[in-house]
């Protein structure tokens, strides 16, 4: 993908995108990332288009919107699109205490770990039909009291880029569980390692929503069972983990493994080899793994058995 923006006038920004098919498409992009026009000769009409025809076209204008981003400093990512913000929360996540963590995030541990542990009750009262189906995503939204402006200012870099290789490797080996550690245990170590760095965010979680469950029943629609959510704008990250057979000292590395993981499906998803440190093998975005299993020109990122060069797996 190659981005050149070409000026900027009052409704917004104009730019050239050339896709990975070599296409070139020209664009007016408003400040808050509506696309106002959008033009390429060389793409069939949507009724008529491959599915492979249809997600470059769609690639194109999500890296639109981050070299806007990234170009000008517009707000022209959804919040949980944008993986500076995913980065950012991570980041965060990363500096909290385990009293903080367990505050935010145990409940999420006990309704996900319920399917395979006995002895933890679920804390969702949800029907019994769901604990039947194959496809179950349990989301959580996580909210920064930083807006983007006061974001950029305190980390004075994009925050995808404070998760440099060394720090996602040391994240990645403090997540190997220990015997009788605990999520206390994860914590404790992830935060010796970042105080041990110049890469604390000095950002602080707002809040966090309850957790929606979202499942398939007899058809391909999605349906969702939604959580309290206290907060009325989009929130900065969401967690989305799937039933997975793991004890307590490793749920803090599984949650911010996915966020890893959510960073590479934001940049596959706009066309972009995500950075060295993102080409992680794993479950991200649901949306993304459905791409990656229904469309063959996609390799099986979800999957952490997959032989991708160049990515890796920690389990």
């Amino acid at each position: 993908m190659e981005g050149h923006i070409k000026n900027e006038i009052e409704e917004g920004v104009g730019l050239r995108v050339i896709d990975n098919r070599d296409i070139e498409h020209r664009m007016v992009l408003a400040r808050d990332g509506e696309i106002l026009a959008h033009k390429t000769g060389e793409y069939p009409e949507p009724s008529k288009r491959t599915n492979e025809e249809d997600e470059s076209f769609s690639q194109a204008r999500r890296f639109a919107r981050y070299h806007v981003y990234r170009e000008k400093g517009y707000d022209t990512i959804a919040p949980p699109n944008n993986p500076d913000r995913i980065a950012a929360v991570l980041l965060t996540v990363l500096n909290l205490g385990s009293a903080e963590f367990d505050c935010h995030f145990q409940t999420l541990f006990e309704q996900v770990a319920s399917h395979d542990f006995p002895d933890i009750d679920p804390p969702l009262d949800l029907p019994s039909e769901v604990y039947s189906q194959e496809a179950l995503v349990y989301k959580q939204h996580v909210y920064l009291e930083e807006d983007l402006e006061a974001m950029q200012q305190e980390l004075q870099r994009p925050a995808a880029e404070m998760l440099n290789e060394d720090l996602v490797d040391d994240l990645l080996n403090a997540g190997k569980p220990t015997p009788t550690a605990g999520v206390s245990g994860f914590t404790s170590a992830v935060q010796s390692l970042v105080d041990g760095t110049s890469e604390r965010s000095g950002l602080t979680i707002d809040g966090v929503s309850g957790i929606d469950t979202m499942y398939y029943e007899d058809t391909n629609e999605d349906r969702t069972i939604t959580g309290d959510d206290p907060f009325d704008r989009d929130p900065d990250a969401t967690i989305e983990l799937i039933p997975a057979r793991f004890d307590e000292d490793v749920f803090g590395f599984y949650l911010c493994y996915n966020l890893l993981c959510q960073i590479r499906d934001c940049y596959i998803g706009m066309g972009v080899e995500p950075p060295a440190q993102y080409r992680v093998l794993g479950h991200g975005k649901y949306k993304y793994t459905g791409k990656y299993r229904h469309f063959d020109f996609y390799p099986d990122y979800w999957d952490h058995e997959a032989q991708i060069t160049g990515y890796l797996s920690p389990v």
